[in-house]
Parts: C-alpha cells; structure tokens; sequence
C-alpha cells in the first residue's frame, strides 16, 4: 500500500507488527509450533492455539514461511506437531519492515 503527498510517496511496510515479531521470533532456525509460540509468550505476546495457527497459516499463504508436520510415537501415542522455517521472500519483508520503521523513527529521539 502506498500513500501520496506533495513531498514524497511513503510505502508501508509488507508485515503488520505482529507477523514482524513472528518473523523475529522464528529467525532462520527451524523451529516447531510450541517453541515458537514459547518465545513469543515471552516477549509478551500470547496467542490462543487457534489464533497462533490461523496466524501461522497466513503466513504460509504469503510465502512467508513453510510448515510442516512431524509425527512421533509416545506412549503408545502418534502425536503430530507443526513445525516452521522462514523461507526468503519472509526474510526480504522482514527486512523491508525492519527498514521502514528505522527511516520512520527520525521525529522522536530514542529514550532509554
């Protein structure tokens, strides 16, 4: 999405916040479904099960990342979990959020 004024065009950045703090949560390891939703519970963000999955899934739509499913037998029992990789094109949005917001910030000084 793009938006015009007399001085210049400004793009908006490819990711919302939160698929940009899956983005980083995730980095460039392969990683399974709880793991991940374990890293980002601790950086204060918590997600339903559903939500975290329906999430997932659009990320795989765009591109974004690739999931698959592992199964292993426990007790007797198949368990199935999902697991996640950041493909490129998650890489190359990630880094043009990462740019947009870091050419937005020049307004307000950085406070400790």
């Amino acid at each position: 999405m793009t938006t015009k004024s007399k001085k210049h065009e400004v793009t908006l950045p490819p990711l919302t916040h939160l698929q940009f703090a899956v983005l980083d949560a995730l980095g460039t390891s392969e990683i399974s479904g709880r793991e991940l939703r374990a890293r980002l519970k601790e950086n204060g963000i918590k997600k339903s099960g559903p939500a975290f999955y329906q999430m997932m899934s659009r990320l795989e739509e765009a591109k974004y990342v690739k999931g698959w499913y592992t199964q292993e037998i426990i007790d007797g029992q198949i368990i199935k979990q999902r697991h996640y990789k950041i493909l490129g094109d998650g890489v190359r949005a990630f880094n043009e959020t990462r740019k947009f917001y870091q050419a937005s910030a020049v307004g307000i000084p950085a406070t400790v």
